[in-house]
């Protein structure tokens, strides 16, 4: 019985920090797109 509700919580746990992970990495290729534009729009900007 222990087991079984030990086994849900690393599930549920895992499960949790997998989403953190996988929101982070989203953001971090949102914001090297974000800065990629940034530049470019700053090297067109100066003659």
């Amino acid at each position: 019985m222990i087991e079984s509700k030990l086994f849900v919580v690393v599930i549920v746990l895992a499960t949790v920090f997998a989403g953190i992970a996988g929101y982070l990495v989203f953001l971090d290729l949102k914001t090297r797109k974000l800065e990629k534009q940034l530049k470019e729009k700053e090297l067109n900007r100066k003659p």
